[in-house]
């Protein structure tokens, strides 16, 4: 099978194998050619996030171990980490991201950095586990427009309302994740991001760049040009 006939679910099963025998250099091989074939974006959404799903139902399941787990999304977060620090300075809208505290559930967070990252965003990531003040501290300093915060569980926003109502008084709020409900959304006063995280980056562009605004500056770049 050559890579230009491998579909979403090979590059998953590849990356299985792989990073189950601890061949780091050959996840990073086979990342590669993923981004290469399918472009970051559907990179992420159709074989990455899929992959690191499929890794936690297996520890679920027991069919891997804990170092198994812990190595594939080791070799995952390096990855993301060095494409995210890799895109140029951003022109667009400042966003700041975390995780809410105690939550070490990021991937799909660094997801929605990198893509944010790549329509022009100005990215401030800050990671897993972030206490809500230093979230409004970087949002204080910052000025952005948006805040993105994520968490798995849904106690992690409830338990947080009154700092998250706070910081939505100066900054607009987003939350997402599989903790994240409208009726959360709302107890926080809080804008709900739905879908995949590469779909959730793009709809949250599209509330803050119009297309007509997209437009209207590319036909001024042409222009300048």
């Amino acid at each position: 099978m050559s890579e230009l006939d491998t579909s979403a679910q090979d590059w998953v099963d590849q990356l299985e194998t792989t990073l189950e025998s601890f061949d780091e250099a050959g996840g990073h091989r086979i990342l590669g050619r993923v981004f290469e074939q399918l472009d970051v974006e559907d990179g992420l959404a159709h074989v990455v996030m899929p992959y690191l799903s499929q890794v936690g139902r297996r520890w679920e399941q027991g069919k891997i171990g804990v170092a198994q787990e812990h190595f594939a999304s080791n070799v995952l977060r390096v990855r993301l980490s060095m494409m995210l620090h890799g895109e140029r300075g951003g022109e667009g809208p400042v966003a700041v991201l975390a995780c809410m505290p105690g939550e070490q559930h990021e991937f799909g967070l660094m997801a929605m950095a990198l893509v944010l990252s790549r329509l022009d965003w100005q990215v401030c990531y800050l990671g897993a586990s972030t206490p809500t003040a230093e979230v409004a501290l970087a949002a204080r300093t910052l000025r952005p427009g948006a805040v993105v915060l994520s968490a798995h569980r849904r106690t992690a926003f409830a338990a947080h309302g009154p700092a998250l109502r706070a910081l939505g008084r100066h900054t607009p709020v987003h939350i997402a994740g599989p903790g994240a409900t409208q009726e959360l959304a709302s107890l926080c006063e809080a804008q709900l991001i739905i879908g995949d995280p590469v779909a959730g980056a793009r709809a949250l562009h599209e509330t803050y760049v119009p297309s007509g605004a997209r437009a209207h500056d590319d036909l001024t770049g042409d222009a300048a040009g």
